[in-house]
């Protein structure tokens, strides 16, 4: 269902954008010709109100003059007869008045004729000089009225004045309808709106000109006021109520008082507005078409993704499977080993032998440790294969590092008549921050390879470092393994670092016949230590010649801890093996004598029991042994016994170690359950499980099979008391090792 929900989102979004250019560019390609098409259409019907208003003032003035004409041949005293005539012929005049130059009245009729003030008027002023006029919108008492006047012909100091309403020419241009809501507006020669359908406007003179001089949301309007009055003709834009207006001005033709009109209408009524409104149909149709072929589609290109799907879940079912199965197995085939590995190394440190028993011991010894080594490679390609494997990187002792792996390349040499040479630089550092383990499964693994291709001759390793120029706070770590073995063909290099590929002797060679052709190794080594080297922003390389050996270098990028250095008498002391004890030599390993402690070790296994039992009694301790979490959880609870340490397995049946310290730190509560030390015994020893176990409540962690060396440091960390060690006759127990001889 999630594919298809993508794929249809893919295929609707792709549509959407190119639905939504299209019409984007449509509405940009004609909107200029839209707006100049609006602008032409609102200029022709100004012309179209100019020539309806103008006809109009012009019909006025004509009624006027005519009706002075008339006037002119009526005796005085029949004026106030004539003018009943002139009121009925003309019904827009609501009054009628003569008056001489002297501004006095000389008769009248009708209501609200002029008035003396009205005379004041400059457009009615103009009627004394033979010119038909017609005023602005005058207020007065009475109202809102406009003037008509025209000289009383034969006369030359009188001059016939008719009133209209002021609303009259707000009623001539109220018939003219733009679009849909625009309408017709007159402002005078001042500015003063004289005909408007807001009909308060009128009635106030409104002048937008002077409103716009103290209020910039009308600067537009006034601008066109002003441009009006200039006579200009043209169209501006602006908004009202937030809905944008075009206004088209000009002019009246028929006016000698300088009035000018204008159109105002809002823009989304324009009829070419339909266009964009169109496009944008047409761009909803085809999403709604383009959602329509997405849905259909999505159905036929989901029928292989699912497909793919259910193959993905299988495979990672089954991933997880052998991921699960591989970890049950080596902790289960670590057990055994425990057994083998503890039990053999104990006969060979506390058992005088003969020298036939003590060769096969140690051979039986290095095969339980290949096997180990077996394990741990396959967990760590199960990993790479899930892309789970992962450093675990903090400081570490640069001399110890070679040190241990020094001592594993003893195991690797065998009775082979090959000479070690160690080329180890005195500027290493003495401290590095990385994954030590890591480091050090690269280097046994190319050490392990140099000596099992090798017969006799030599196999060097040697270790250098270097300042990384771009960073000063790191640094490379550059290592290499040369031997003098078989070599290997060109045409087999690259299938070095392959999963699960493995190289005959005789593919090394480059000789060697069908018959006497065997494969070696499990083709897993090499491959985990490129992984491993790459997460370290490093590489491996290698040369090699036929017959004359090969060359494995390692570049690291590790972190620089400080300035300390080994020195010479380090690299000595390393090439003299005598840095720490070496395992099964004719040394004599001494052990610190800890008869004084008491320790507790809790582990379902009777076997692992009897190993961990017998290798710690060698310390001269007093050991308690249990089987389960819960048979030490009472003994910590009752406090018969204060143990100085406890070992505690993590697989056991019914609860296991982690469960157990969690309820000894918690749930207890006395001072001995928080801080007795409680050190991890257990074969679960994938890489990053010491930091889980130390982040439970444990203070240290042991890997099954138990590595003396790790044993003894933990003891002597966790277990040693110095002043308790004082009163002892003697502070070191000497456990002999090797054969009768």
């Amino acid at each position: 269902m999630f594919v298809r929900i993508r794929t249809m989102l893919i295929i609707f979004s792709t549509m959407l954008l190119i639905v939504s250019f299209s019409v984007l560019v449509g509405i940009i390609t004609i909107r200029s010709g839209i707006d100049a098409s609006q602008e032409a259409d609102l200029m022709l019907l100004s012309d179209i109100a100019d020539q309806y208003i103008s006809s109009e003032i012009i019909a006025l003035k004509q009624k006027a003059a005519m009706e002075s004409l008339v006037l002119s041949m009526v005796d005085e005293e029949f004026w106030q007869d004539a003018f009943i005539d002139m009121l009925m012929r003309n019904n827009e005049f609501i009054g009628i008045a003569v008056f001489n130059d002297r501004h006095e009245l000389i008769s009248s009729m009708g209501e609200s004729v002029a008035s003396h003030e009205a005379l004041s008027d400059r457009h009615i002023q103009r009627a004394f000089q033979g010119r038909v006029s017609i005023s602005t919108t005058i207020p007065t008492e009475d109202g809102l009225f406009v003037y008509l006047s025209a000289r009383l012909h034969g006369s030359n100091d009188r001059i016939l004045i008719f009133t209209l309403p002021g609303m009259y020419l707000t009623q001539v241009v109220s018939s003219l309808v733009i679009w849909e809501t625009g309408h017709v507006f007159v402002d005078d020669s001042e500015g003063h709106i004289i005909a408007n359908i807001r009909r308060e406007w009128v009635e106030d003179r409104v002048n937008f000109m002077k409103i716009a001089e103290t209020d910039p949301e009308y600067a537009v309007r006034g601008d066109i006021v002003r441009r009006g009055i200039a006579g200009e003709s043209g169209i501006g834009h602006f908004s009202v109520s937030d809905i944008p207006r075009i206004c088209a001005f000009r002019p009246i033709s028929g006016s000698e008082e300088g009035w000018f009109l204008g159109l105002i209408a809002p823009v989304h009524e324009s009829p070419f507005r339909g266009i964009d409104l169109g496009l944008i149909v047409v761009g909803v149709v085809s999403l709604f078409l383009s959602l329509i072929t997405a849905i259909i589609a999505s159905g036929f290109i989901k029928k292989p993704f699912d497909q793919i799907a259910a193959l993905k879940e299988e495979a990672e079912a089954n991933s997880k499977f052998k991921s699960d199965f591989l970890a049950a197995m080596s902790h289960e085939m670590r057990t055994p080993l425990t057994a083998v590995l503890g039990l053999t190394e104990l006969t060979l440190e506390t058992v005088q032998l003969d020298d036939e028993t003590h060769a096969n011991l140690i051979k039986v010894y290095r095969a339980g440790e290949t096997l180990l080594s077996l394990i741990n490679d396959i967990l760590d390609i199960s990993k790479i294969e899930a892309d789970k494997l992962e450093l675990n990187p903090k400081e570490y002792d640069v001399p110890s590092l070679l040190n241990d792996t020094i001592t594993q390349c003893v195991l690797y040499k065998g009775e082979k008549p090959i000479e070690l040479i160690l080329n180890i630089g005195e500027d290493l550092p003495n401290y590095l921050y990385g994954d030590e383990l890591r480091i050090k499964q690269i280097l046994n693994n190319l050490l392990s390879n140099a000596f099992k291709f090798t017969n006799e001759g030599t196999v060097e390793l040697g270790m250098r470092c270097e300042q990384d120029e771009q960073n000063k706070e790191q640094l490379w770590l550059t290592a290499w393994v040369r031997d003098t073995g078989i070599g290997i063909k060109n045409e087999n290099m690259e299938k070095l670092f392959n999963l699960y590929s493995q190289l005959e002797e005789s593919s090394r060679s480059g000789s060697g016949s069908l018959s006497d052709r065997r494969t070696v190794g499990t083709g897993l080594g090499l491959t985990i230590s490129r992984r491993a080297a790459q997460m370290m922003d490093g590489t491996i390389t290698v040369e090699s010649e036929y017959g004359k050996g090969s060359v494995f270098t390692v570049r690291l990028k590790q972190k620089y801890v400080n300035d300390s250095v080994i020195g010479s008498d380090v690299v000595e002391s390393i090439k003299r093996y005598d840095y720490s004890i070496l395992k099964f030599g004719n040394v004599k390993m001494t052990r610190i004598n800890l008869s004084y402690a008491h320790i507790l070790i809790v582990d379902d296994n009777p076997t692992n029991l009897d190993v961990a039992k017998g290798l710690m009694g060698i310390y001269g301790m007093k050991i308690d042994c249990m089987t389960s979490g819960y048979e030490a959880i009472e003994a910590i609870r009752s406090e018969k016994v204060k143990y100085n340490a406890i070992f505690m397995d993590h697989m056991m049946p019914e609860m296991d170690g982690i469960e157990a310290v969690r309820i000894i730190r918690e749930e207890i509560g006395t001072e001995y359950a928080r801080t007795v030390p409680i050190i991890a015994l257990t074969a679960n020893a994938i890489v990053g499980n010491e930091e889980m176990f130390l982040n439970k409540g444990f203070e240290a962690f042991i890997s099954k099979p138990i590595d003396l060396v790790r044993l003894d440091t933990v003891l002597r960390q966790w277990v040693r008391d110095k002043k308790a060690e004082a009163l002892l006759p003697s502070k070191v127990i000497t456990v002999g090792t090797g054969n009768k001889n």
